[in-house]
């Protein structure tokens, strides 16, 4: 029995490893892909590293009416042409020229450290604000689009956290949650300072 014993033994040990791992794995297998994050309503995609900008990229794309941006660290790097940050504000801009309405709130980190970050969203029609304070940090990540998607997660603008660090954020399609995230965004809109 030495043999078929341990064999049988293996198989159904897998199995079990198999029915306990499921729920994780499972999920993984079923998220699409990123180039097409649309999820059913309700539907959590987890994002993580690298996989940020291949997932927000196309949600950007495909915005019909609204794209809210809140971001504590935005770089736009105008002498890479391969960093991540930049298709995601020539997206941005392609979505405001194509009548979508696109609004930035940003931390003043962004505006002291990377201001060749507001003069691009300027020049190309978004609108950009600062929090309501120098004395009030904005350290929010969050992407909102069409009433219908949230992105939220610890993923800055950077081509450090877009392709080198350990980030996770997660894609909600829920009209509940992004009513609630753009009610938020409103009130810091309103709050905001011109920059």
């Amino acid at each position: 029995m030495g043999r078929t014993g341990s064999s049988a033994g293996l198989i159904v040990f897998g199995f079990v490893l198999g029915l306990l791992l499921a729920p994780y794995i499972l999920p993984s297998l079923n998220a699409p892909a990123p180039t097409q994050p649309i999820v059913g309503e309700g539907g959590v995609v987890i994002i993580e590293d690298s996989q940020y900008p291949g997932t927000v990229a196309p949600l950007i794309r495909a915005a019909n009416e609204s794209v809210y941006v809140i971001m504590f660290v935005m770089k736009y790097d105008p002498g890479d042409s391969d960093d991540p940050v930049n298709d995601l504000l020539s997206l941005l801009a392609s979505a405001a020229q194509r009548g979508v309405d696109v609004r930035v709130l940003v931390d003043e980190e962004t505006r002291d450290s990377y201001p060749q970050t507001i003069g691009f969203l300027k020049e190309h029609g978004i609108s950009v604000r600062l929090d309501k304070s120098s004395g009030i940090t904005t350290h929010a990540k969050v992407v909102i689009v069409d009433g219908k998607y949230v992105v939220i997660g610890s993923h800055n603008w950077t081509e450090s956290a877009l392709r080198y660090n350990h980030e996770v954020s997660a894609l909600i399609r829920s009209g509940k949650a992004a009513e609630e995230l753009t009610n938020y965004f409103e009130r810091l809109w309103g709050e905001g300072r011109a920059v």
